[in-house]
């Protein structure tokens, strides 16, 4: 009986260790990687707004007929006064709702499957998962104009 519960104690020891060190070990040779990066949020630093959110609006969200330079159903991407008070024509509300972009309409506009509508950027490549992850957090931090 004490071989056997030395030997589960010494399996749940290893098990909860394997667990652990997956998900703090990168694919590059074991090097220990920051979970929570500078930049993204949580303890590290917070996400800049105009660092990091901007410049993804600029590059995705400007041309013809999108929301910058001027607004289209409500919404303008232009700068950060501009978006924290853009209200979409589709959702009635304001765009980003400063601490919860669960519920933020431009979070739901970014996704696969939108709410009304149909996925931004229209009529180009969608971003990518870290992107709009980098939204969100900077919507859950508060949407700070930094």
């Amino acid at each position: 009986m004490k071989f056997f519960a030395r030997n589960v104690l010494i399996f749940s020891v290893m098990l909860v260790m394997s667990a652990c060190s997956s998900d703090t070990m990168d694919n590059t040779g074991g090097a220990i990687v920051d979970p929570d990066p500078p930049g993204m949020g949580g303890n590290g630093d917070p996400v800049s707004y105009s660092a990091q959110i901007q410049p993804i609006f600029s590059a995705s969200c400007g041309g013809s007929s999108c929301h910058i330079p001027g607004p289209r159903n409500g919404v303008s991407l232009e700068n950060y006064a501009a978006v924290v008070a853009s209200a979409g024509s589709q959702y009635l509300s304001l765009v980003v709702l400063p601490g919860n972009a669960a519920e933020s309409p431009l979070i739901d506009k970014l996704g696969g499957a939108p709410q009304f509508g149909q996925q931004m950027p229209d009529g180009g490549a969608s971003l990518s998962l870290a992107q709009v992850q980098l939204i969100a957090t900077w919507i859950d931090e508060g949407a700070q104009n930094n």
